[in-house]
């Protein structure tokens, strides 16, 4: 059976349900009822493993059973979230070994956390397999108990994959945030190592250590080399993997019919140094994948988690595991700032549900399972979240929720087999630049938190600002990581773009340069390469031959600026330069088409064989997140121009200031476009998408009088959209 194309068409719209300190049944007749009167169809509980193993080996299923029961009744499916992560308090007893370790030291016992208020959080190190056989038990009674129940839609195998203490509120010391330095977890590394270097002596030549023998490795705890930084995360990453992986099969093991899912954490309060997250390997473990997105405000951040989330599972389907619904904000009870960037840091709206929504459904997810039905109670998380108030009763965002479900399940079997179009457009996903920059950004904030204002986690903010420029250009950009790369993926785009491509292997600069060699176009900004190998700092910038490629290389000399503007003719492009100013030393034949103030070269464009380059020497993707400008958009434009690239899909009207977005997705029976204004006002749209058929095109949210799509197979309507509003045209084909 084909599980991940079975969960595609069921495209679940649900909540998480789980009153974790009220267990009691009052309310469940009132809010199922709600849930469903309002479109909803699932409902997300979590079964917490010391509720239901409250002693070893004695199980206690009558709260799951009885919920479950009054959900189907209410006419909602089920997915059981596995929260191990509220361990029973006689698994620390028995495995006091395997207790997460940090960097400093702290072992944890059990506490309460959030959203783990039944206490055992955050549970223990799956690097040990005798806690293994401990969750196994659990796991198979569990599976077994609810074998065969098809009101079970999936079981969640684990909640949010991470270096779980990492996740903890308060802390400032970045060494509490690092995990697991337990003894399995240090064993482990060293079976990593052995069959990574094959010998102690290969390990020390790349270290540059001394070591006489494996006992005397252990895993880094301060910050003095990347190397070995590197290899540690990359073991964290194949340690996640391995713990999902396992987790999944184990429900197979003893139920080979039920679905598994997983999804991870949210993005931009979990940067990969932390999470050891790599969404490209963690979506092969399940049936389905997705992730949490809590982020109403910065609509190129959900986005971006979105595509990150389609490229990862093969411009597949995935599922946003936890979607922002509710009341916020939440950190005005913990004495921050109100900071824009940050999730929950705000109410939100009726218009906000839709408008993302049907974004993140434009962008390929087959299921959405909104954080929650009513706010949280007695957590720091109080108030923040949920679509009803507080005492349960329906208002404006239920009834947008209602307005969209309304519109959602006429169109659900089409849209449930719809997917984007395979981009032209690639961003480099590369780990290599998370881990090396995450590292010295970690230390520095003492936070995981990727918060676009600030200085902080530049591989992020640079990923995240070159996909807003391609999303405010119509680009529907793909994400390709470093493996698939390497892999020869490449061969199918016509532009890669490089944002702060700080790690650059030679291995991977030799697939860069055969791309741009076989009539590939590169954009790139500074210091790429600066690293390469086994994070070593290149002794020529940009790594491994790249200079060759982009016609240029970069000075020891790196000047620190806060912002500059970069002149071309007679044009001026007001502080889109940010951080640094690179010396640039122009190879023969390379063009210099921008400058700084001061004369220097900023923007340098290359033909390499049938391909073409331009490069900026300054951190430019960064800074269209700090210091977005009309003059950033137009100098992205100017690159794109400068390569050879041109976008298919045509907007008309104010580019440089709009944020209005076109969306295409396509099944046998024509296409979806999605029109979405991202504005907080009015905003007129003229716009051509070609779609490559002739057809009919039918406005279903207003249901609005059909277009024709021509024998030239271009949508070509304009009009006018309201703020956040969101028009979707249905085409058939003719």
């Amino acid at each position: 059976m084909d599980f991940t194309k079975k969960l595609q068409e069921i495209f679940p719209i649900g909540t998480k349900y789980a009153a974790y300190r009220d267990r009691t049944d009052r309310h469940w007749d009132v809010d199922f009822a709600n849930m469903k009167r309002c479109g909803m169809d699932t409902v997300r509980v979590h079964a917490t493993w010391g509720t239901v193993e409250p002693d070893e080996g004695a199980f206690d299923f009558d709260y799951y059973d009885r919920i479950t029961a009054c959900a189907v009744k209410h006419g909602l499916r089920v997915i059981f979230t596995l929260y191990l992560v509220c361990t029973p308090e006689w698994v620390y007893e028995k495995h006091p070994e395997s207790r997460y370790t940090s960097a400093a030291g702290t072992v944890w016992t059990a506490h309460q956390q959030s959203d783990a208020s039944t206490g055992g959080w955050p549970g223990l190190c799956y690097d040990s397999m005798p806690h293994r056989a401990t969750v196994e038990n659990f796991i198979r009674a569990f599976t077994e108990h609810y074998h065969g129940n098809d009101d079970i839609i999936a079981f969640d195998v684990i909640h949010e994959p991470t270096e779980e203490p990492s996740q903890q509120y308060y802390q400032v010391s970045w060494r509490e945030m690092v995990y697991c330095y337990c003894g399995h977890s240090t064993a482990g590394f060293r079976e990593w190592l052995k069959k990574k270097y094959g010998s102690l002596q290969r390990l020390n030549e790349v270290w540059t250590r001394q070591y006489q023998n494996w006992a005397q490795v252990h895993p880094p705890k301060s910050i003095g080399m990347y190397t070995d930084w590197l290899d540690w995360k990359y073991y964290r990453v194949d340690a996640q993997i391995d713990q999902v992986q396992w987790l999944s099969d184990t429900v197979k093991k003893y139920d080979a019919n039920r679905c598994t899912v997983v999804h991870t954490g949210i993005y931009e309060t979990g940067h990969p140094m932390v999470s050891s997250n790599d969404h490209f390997r963690l979506s092969k473990t399940t049936d389905m994948f997705g992730s949490s997105i809590y982020d109403p405000i910065n609509p190129e951040m959900t986005a971006f988690v979105c595509d990150l989330l389609r490229c990862a599972s093969g411009n597949g389907p995935y599922w946003i595991g936890e979607a922002g619904s509710g009341a916020g904000p939440m950190f005005i009870f913990v004495g921050e700032k109100p900071e824009e960037s940050q999730c929950f840091s705000r109410s939100i709206t009726g218009d906000d549900i839709k408008r993302q929504t049907w974004g993140q459904i434009a962008r390929g997810a087959k299921g959405i399972l909104y954080w929650g039905w009513r706010p949280e109670l007695s957590t720091i998380e109080t108030a923040c979240l949920g679509f009803a108030e507080r005492n349960g009763d329906l208002n404006e965002r239920t009834d947008a929720l209602k307005e969209f479900t309304d519109i959602f399940h006429k169109h659900k079997a089409r849209l449930a087999k719809s997917m984007p179009l395979k981009s032209d457009t690639a961003i480099l996903y590369n780990l290599d630049n998370c881990f090396t920059e995450g590292l010295i950004s970690l230390g520095l904030s003492a936070s995981p938190l990727i918060r676009p204002q600030n200085r902080f986690y530049k591989d992020t903010i640079s990923l995240v600002g070159a996909y807003m420029l391609c999303m405010k250009n119509q680009i529907q950009a793909d994400f390709v990581d470093k493996a698939q790369a390497l892999g020869g993926s490449l061969k199918d785009y016509k532009l890669l773009i490089l944002p702060y491509s700080v790690n650059i292997t030679s291995d991977l600069a030799v697939a860069i340069e055969d791309f741009v060699k076989n009539g590939g176009a590169v954009i790139s900004d500074g210091l790429c390469g600066y690293f390469t190998d086994d994070a070593w700092g290149a002794e020529v910038c940009p790594a491994a031959g790249l200079d060759k490629v982009f016609g240029l290389n970069v000075k020891s000399h790196y000047e620190l600026i806060d912002e500059l503007d970069i002149v071309e003719g007679e044009c001026r492009y007001r502080n889109i330069a940010k951080n640094i100013s690179e010396w640039l030393v122009v190879h023969k034949g390379a063009k210099i088409r921008a400058q700084y103030d001061d004369g220097k070269p900023a923007v340098v464009t290359n033909q390499y064989n049938k391909g073409s380059t331009a490069y900026l020497g300054t951190l430019f993707f960064a800074n269209a997140m700090w210091n977005y400008s009309g003059d950033t958009n137009k100098m992205f434009r100017n690159l794109l121009s400068y390569v050879g690239y041109e976008p298919q899909i045509k907007l008309n009207g104010s580019e440089d200031s709009q944020n209005v977005e076109i969306r295409t997705m396509h099944d046998d029976e024509g296409a979806f476009v999605f029109v979405i204004n991202h504005n907080r006002g009015d905003t007129g749209f003229d716009m051509q998408v070609p779609l490559g058929f002739a057809g009919q095109a039918v406005e279903i949210v207003s249901g609005s009088d059909s277009e024709n799509v021509g024998v030239d197979g271009v949508l070509h309507t304009s009009g006018t959209l309201r703020p956040q509003e969101v028009k979707i045209f249905k085409v058939n084909r003719q």
